[in-house]
């Protein structure tokens, strides 16, 4: 392992040590905490600031933390909760339709715009489904240009930050239940980690809430890398893209197993010492994804990128809270 993975390997742990330090301090300070996740992600940004050798141990606590928290998180969702109807059709509804308005916004928006076919649709991927990952998943099948797939990355990355940050709070001001701001969190915020940790700071039962909603977008990528694949086909004529395979991440069917087994068949005190497990885990890789973070990235982005993904974003925030406080 180089020195520099290393290096940011043992700051992302001692970042998400400072965090988990700092939140106790503030809840013992009777202070407005956005919970430790998020502070971990903050200093991980400001630490990129500061320091460009952060990346590589940055990269690798992402790929290698990320899959390892949602399978254990897992463990703390009863899907009896999902079962109900009252629940269960709520989370699905709000998914369904919030994936159609993120493509269908930046799609009309793109088009207006005169914006590349591959921008608006990885565009649209990356609100409707999980962010960068989204991205990183359908950019190939368009055949997108490096500086196209980087602005949309840009785009994606300032929304899902503006999104994550503000969701729990207006969540919490308005006095939304945690099943409520679970199903909002999971339908709306772009990246995975992001809306884990926004689940994390309105409370435990929205973290399991949000991570469920969230996988289930996530599992549309089954759908769309094959859809992706064939309008690449049609941008640009090519005999091998037919030989792409789509692939689910192996922490969906992960994450419903810990959720089997938590449901029926371990003892509440063996789940309680995983989710917590999970939550210690999720700080250093949350300090991680702050290494990632571009200012110069989002200003190159500023302009019809920008503003159809902000456009489709608010109205993926609007559309969901309507669809949650009506039914």
């Amino acid at each position: 392992m180089s020195s520099d993975k290393k290096a940011g390997i043992r700051f992302a742990v001692l970042l998400g040590i400072l965090a988990y330090v700092l939140n106790i301090i503030l809840i013992n300070g009777d202070f407005f905490t956005p919970g430790a996740a998020t502070i971990a992600f903050l200093l991980g940004i400001f630490a990129s600031l500061r320091r460009d050798d952060l990346i590589y141990g940055g990269k690798w606590c992402v790929n290698s933390l990320m899959p390892i928290i949602i399978i254990i998180l897992g463990f703390g969702l009863n899907l009896k909760l999902l079962i109900k109807p009252e629940i269960g059709i709520l989370a699905i509804s709000t998914v369904i339709s919030t994936v159609i308005l993120s493509f269908s916004i930046c799609y009309l928006l793109g088009k207006l715009f005169k914006l590349e076919l591959g921008t608006i649709v990885a565009l649209g991927a990356g609100g409707a489904i999980c962010g960068n990952s989204a991205v990183v998943a359908v950019a190939p099948s368009l055949k997108m240009k490096e500086e196209n797939v980087a602005m949309v990355l840009a785009v994606i990355n300032t929304l899902c930050l503006a999104t994550f940050l503000l969701i729990p709070i207006i969540a919490s001001n308005i006095g939304m239940s945690e099943i409520d701001a679970g199903i909002w969190a999971g339908s709306v915020i772009h990246a995975v980690p992001q809306t884990i940790a926004a689940g994390e700071s309105i409370g435990p039962e929205a973290m399991v809430i949000s991570t469920a909603v969230k996988l289930s977008r996530v599992s549309l990528l089954i759908f769309i890398v094959p859809l992706c694949a064939y309008i690449g086909n049609k941008i640009t004529p090519d005999n091998t893209i037919g030989k792409n395979k789509t692939r689910i991440p192996y922490f969906i069917p992960g994450f419903l197993f810990s959720a089997i087994l938590s449901t029926w068949f371990l003892p509440d005190y063996i789940i309680e010492d995983l989710v917590l497990l999970g939550n210690y885990l999720l700080l250093p890789m949350m300090a991680s994804v702050g290494f990632f973070i571009s200012f110069d990235s989002i200003k190159e982005s500023a302009g019809p990128v920008f503003i159809t993904g902000l456009i489709a974003t608010i109205s993926m925030v609007v559309v969901s809270f309507c669809f949650i406080q009506l039914f």
